[in-house]
């Protein structure tokens, strides 16, 4: 699957993985699968997916009104033209121009992670883009890295999300200091995932839960 030499024996132990592509949470397979359908994938589903799991960011849906893209439109044959055509449309091209650099950064990825360089025999996958913030990349490696930037957004939303597994619900608005207070600390101390375990645990919204 991820195109490395055979693992032998049962036991756990790290094994390397080639610079570039893979490595971190965007190169496993379990987040790729989860951001497609197991059949195709699509740069606005993963888009959405990315900024809501790794950012904690919620895209609004589109309006009722708008049309589902369909294959070919208008002479369009990749889905990057397919898109293009749909960012055409005024009420399209707002949310569009927001949500499909994340998603294109991801499309060397099949529907269940593995590495493919083009679609078809015809069509090569370009996986370059620029971020509505004006930075540009030319594949997931570049992706990985103006993420990684992002490392606050990323460690709020991360303590978002391990706050709601714990609480057993969405955090609410008494939650929001909490979180933030998480956040604070975790910085400061230049903290770790067992950091945020123990933060999570010893809050006041999971000890009064």
């Amino acid at each position: 699957h991820y195109g490395l030499p055979p693992v032998e024996g049962v036991h756990l132990r790290q094994v390397s993985v080639p610079p570039g592509a893979r490595g971190g949470l965007l190169g496993q397979g379990v987040f790729l699968t989860a951001s497609a359908n197991g059949v195709d994938t699509s740069p606005v589903v993963r888009g959405v997916y990315v900024q809501q799991k790794i950012l904690g960011y919620t895209p609004p849906p589109p309006p009722p009104d708008v049309p589902v893209i369909e294959p070919d439109a208008s002479g369009a044959k990749t889905i990057r033209e397919q898109l293009a055509k749909h960012r055409e449309q005024f009420t399209c091209a707002a949310c569009h121009q927001k949500i499909d650099p994340y998603g294109f950064a991801l499309e060397n990825f099949d529907a269940i992670g593995r590495w493919r360089a083009n679609y078809t025999k015809d069509q090569t996958i370009d996986s370059s883009g620029e971020l509505p913030t004006g930075e540009k990349f030319t594949g997931v490696a570049d992706f990985r890295r103006l993420l990684i930037e992002r490392h606050e957004q990323f460690t709020r939303a991360l303590s978002r999300n391990l706050l709601t597994y714990a609480l057993g619900r969405e955090p609410e608005f008494n939650d929001r200091a909490v979180i933030d207070d998480i956040v604070k600390n975790l910085s400061a101390k230049k903290g770790g995932f067992s950091d945020l375990v123990r933060a999570v645990v010893l809050s006041e919204s999971f000890g009064k839960n």
